[in-house]
C-alpha cells in the first residue's frame, strides 16, 4: 500500500488537518507582518537641524505657523531647491540675508554652512518615534536604514539553508518548537535594543527564526495533507501572508511608537509557542527514517481524532512502503549535476533569474512605500489588499492561461509600470502604477511556484527548487541596498527594477517552454527528449528510467 492510500484512510473527515491549519494560520499572519514592519519602525520623518537657541522651547518640526518663528528658522537653516528647509545643513552662524526678498538658493550657497552638529528635530505628526529618530539614521547615516532591512532578509536566506538540513535530519516537530521560541524571543528583543548594532543582530536572528518556523510548520502541514488538499493549503498560506500585510497597516493607525509596535506584533508568539506542542511529527518523515513504531502511533492518534475507528495498519505495512521508496531512490544527484545537462541548466537558471527579479522587485517597492506619499498607513493597507486580490486572481487565471504566458505578461507589465512611475511626482497615478507592479509581481510569484514543479524533473526537483530559492533570497537582500541609490539619483532604483524585470520576461519567453496540460517530468531524460519541441515528453508505460516519487 502506498503512503498516500493509507493517509487518505486516516484523514477521512479531515478534522485533524483543519485543526493544524487553524493553529498555523494566525502565527503565519503575525510572522508575515515582520517582513514589512520596518515601513513603520524605520519610518523616516521630515527633519531639520536642531538650533539650540530656538529649540530649547520647541521640540517639534514646524511647531508653530507663527511668522516670527518661521523667520528665525531661516536665519539658521538654508532652503533647498524646492524652497523647503534643508534637512542636513545649517548656517555656521545666524544669517540675515535669507529674510530679504528675492534671495536665491545660489546666493545662499555662498554663505558658510555646516552639518547638523547639535542633532535633528523630527516631525512627529505621522509616527511618534522610529529607529531613525532614535539613532539619528539620517543624512550621513541614512544608508543604515536600508542596511538594517537587508540584515533581516539575510537572516531569512541563511535560515532556509540551515533549517532545511535540520528538519530533514532531526524531524519537523523537533525543530518546530525551538524555531517558534526563537521567533518569540528575537521578535520582542529589538524593542529593548539600546544600540543600532544590537538591533541589527536581533533582526538577523528574527529573520533566521522566521524562516525556520515557516519552513517547519508549512512542511509539517503539507506532509499530513492528502493530494487533493495540498493546493488549497498552499493557497491559504499565501492568503495569510497577505493578511499580515493588511494587519500591519491597520495596527499602525493606533500605534505610533516603534518599540511598542515591535512588542505588540511579537508578544503573541509566546502564546503560539505553547499552542503548537500538540502537533504530531510527520508520519512521512518517521517512515523514511525507519521509526515505524512512532509512525504507527501518530497515525492511530490522527485517525482517532478524525473519527476513524478501524484502521488496518501494521508496522509491516509501513516497512514495506518505506522499502519500496528506498528501492526507487537508488539514483542520486548532487548540486553539480544540475548544471551538467544543458536543458536542465537552462530551466534552473531561468527560474532562478525570475525568482531573483520578483523578490527584488517586491521588497524594493514594498519596503519603500514612504516614497509614494506621506500616508504610510493607508499605503500599507492598499498594498496588502492588492497582494491579497492578486493571489486570488492567480488561482483562476492559472487554469485559463499558460504558465509561461502569465509570467511573461506579468513581468513585462510590472517592468513597464515601474519605469513609468519612476518619472512621476508623488500622487495617485504613481501609487496606482506601483501597486500594479507589486500585484503583477505577486501573480507571477504564485505562478512560478507551479511552473517550477512542472518544469523540473522529480529526481532533482527539491534540490533544484532549493537552489532557485537561494537566488530568490539574494534578490530580496539586494533590494533595500539598491534603494540607497535614490539618495544620489532619485529615479535610479526604479529604472534598475523595471529594466531587470523586462529582461526577465524576455528570458522566460525565449528560453522556457509552456507546461500547461503537460505531464510533469520524472527524469532528466524526460526534459531532454521533450526539449526539441519546447515541451515535456509524455511518459510511456514502459519507460525504464529510474523515477523517484516525493515522500
Amino acid at each position: 500500500m502506498a503512503f498516500e492510500d493509507f493517509l487518505s484512510e486516516v484523514e477521512n473527515r479531515g478534522r485533524f488537518l483543519i485543526l493544524q491549519m487553524f493553529s498555523l494560520v494566525i502565527p503565519l499572519i503575525f510572522m508575515s507582518s515582520h517582513f514589512l514592519l520596518e515601513n513603520f519602525t524605520a519610518f523616516v520623518p521630515n527633519h531639520r537641524c536642531r538650533i539650540p537657541f530656538l529649540d530649547n522651547t520647541s521640540t517639534l518640526l514646524n511647531v508653530s505657523e507663527n511668522l516670527n518663528f518661521s523667520s528665525l528658522l531661516k536665519l539658521s537653516i538654508p532652503l533647498d531647491s524646492y524652497g523647503k528647509l534643508e534637512r542636513c545643513l545649517r548656517f555656521s552662524w545666524p544669517q540675515w540675508l535669507p529674510l530679504f526678498p528675492n534671495v536665491t538658493g545660489q546666493s545662499q550657497s555662498l554663505l558658510e554652512m555646516e552639518p547638523c552638529v547639535d542633532g535633528w528635530i523630527y516631525d512627529q505628526s505621522v509616527i511618534t518615534s522610529s529607529i531613525v529618530t532614535e539613532w539619528d539614521l539620517v543624512c550621513d547615516s541614512k544608508s543604515l536604514k536600508s542596511f538594517g532591512a537587508s540584515i533581516f532578509l539575510s537572516g531569512i536566506m541563511v535560515g532556509f539553508l540551515i533549517w532545511g538540513y535540520l528538519t530533514d535530519r532531526f524531524g519537523r516537530k523537533r525543530m518546530l518548537l525551538p524555531s517558534f521560541l526563537m521567533v518569540a524571543v528575537s521578535s520582542a528583543g529589538p524593542a529593548f535594543a539600546q544600540t543600532f548594532s544590537v538591533y541589527c543582530c536581533l533582526r538577523f536572528l528574527l529573520g533566521f527564526s522566521i524562516s525556520g518556523a515557516m519552513f517547519c510548520s508549512g512542511t509539517l502541514v503539507l506532509e499530513w495533507a492528502t493530494i487533493q488538499h495540498r493546493h488549497l493549503i498552499a493557497v491559504i498560506m499565501g492568503l495569510c501572508v497577505s493578511m499580515g500585510y493588511i494587519l500591519l497597516g491597520v495596527l499602525s493607525y493606533g500605534i505610533q511608537e516603534w518599540r511598542k509596535f515591535q512588542l505588540i506584533v511579537s508578544a503573541p508568539f509566546f502564546t503560539f509557542f505553547l499552542t503548537i506542542w500538540w502537533f504530531p511529527e510527520s508520519a512521512r518523515w518517521l517512515i523514511v527514517h525507519k521509526k515505524y513504531d512512532d509512525a504507527l502511533r501518530v497515525l492511530r492518534k490522527v485517525a482517532k481524532l478524525n473519527g476513524v475507528k478501524d484502521l488496518n495498519l501494521t508496522i509491516e505495512t509501513l516497512r514495506s512502503t518505506a522499502e519500496d521508496k528506498l528501492i526507487a531512490s537508488k539514483a542520486h544527484y548532487n548540486i553539480l549535476d544540475l548544471f551538467r545537462f544543458p536543458v536542465l541548466k537552462t530551466r534552473i537558471l531561468c527560474l532562478s533569474f525570475g525568482g531573483f527579479t520578483t523578490s527584488m522587485l517586491f521588497y524594493g517597492l514594498s519596503l519603500d512605500l514612504q516614497n509614494l506619499g506621506s500616508n504610510i498607513q493607508m499605503l500599507q493597507i492598499l498594498m496588502g489588499a492588492s497582494v491579497l486580490v492578486s493571489r486570488f486572481v492567480s488561482i483562476f487565471i492559472m487554469n485559463c492561461l499558460g504558465r509561461r504566458t502569465i509570467m511573461v505578461a506579468c513581468l513585462l507589465l510590472a517592468g513597464l509600470s515601474i519605469l513609468a512611475s519612476a518619472f512621476l511626482p508623488q500622487g495617485i497615478l504613481r501609487v496606482v502604477l506601483t501597486i500594479l507592479g507589486i500585484s503583477c509581481c505577486m501573480v507571477c510569484n504564485s505562478c512560478r511556484t507551479v511552473y517550477a514543479v512542472e518544469l523540473l524533473p522529480t529526481v532533482v526537483r527539491n534540490m533544484s527548487i532549493g537552489f532557485t530559492l537561494i537566488i530568490d533570497r539574494i534578490g530580496a537582500v539586494l533590494a533595500p541596498l539598491l534603494n540607497i541609490l535614490k539618495y544620489y539619483i532619485p529615479v535610479l532604483p526604479q529604472i534598475i527594477f523595471g529594466t531587470i524585470t523586462i529582461i526577465a520576461s524576455l528570458v522566460i519567453f525565449f528560453f522556457l517552454p509552456e507546461t500547461q496540460n503537460q505531464p510533469m517530468p520524472d527524469t532528466i531524460q524526460d526534459i531532454q527528449h521533450g526539449s526539441s519541441k519546447g515541451e515535456t515528453r509524455p511518459r510511456d508505460e514502459g519507460d525504464t528510467a529510474v523515477k523517484i516519487s516525493q515522500f
